[in-house]
């Protein structure tokens, strides 16, 4: 009797807590839950506006936004958001990097000329 008792208790549990996530998973968009705090976005509005800015988070149904012009946090309803898009960090630009690689190749082609020619002199 109590074991079927505690069958039926975990049913119901079980049924009401899936029912919480499922809705709850259906209400937030998926950029707000991958996308983490104090990343980069390029967001765009509904209405068109775009902007950059820093994602700092939920605030209830809001989203939080720190732009980077004009300087300034917002906080706009989650259904004004059409897209939101993680910036690509800046980094060194590939020219850059082929320059310093080119340095110090020429480095240590410099170097070995010189030996060459202490070698050769001597």
């Amino acid at each position: 009797m109590i074991a079927r008792w505690i069958r039926r208790m975990a049913a119901v549990v079980v049924v009401v807590l899936t029912a919480d996530a499922a809705t709850g998973a259906q209400a937030v968009p998926g950029w707000m839950t991958n996308t983490q705090p104090g990343s980069a976005v390029h967001v765009t509005m509904k209405t068109g506006e775009a902007f950059d800015a820093i994602w700092m988070g939920r605030d209830g149904e809001r989203a939080v936004f720190e732009r980077f012009d004009p300087h300034e946090t917002i906080s706009v309803p989650q259904e004004s958001v059409r897209r939101v898009r993680t910036r690509k960090r800046s980094s060194p630009s590939s020219n850059t990097t082929y320059m310093a690689q080119l340095g110090i190749a020429t480095g240590v082609f410099g170097v070995l000329a010189i030996i060459g020619l202490m070698l050769r002199g001597g």
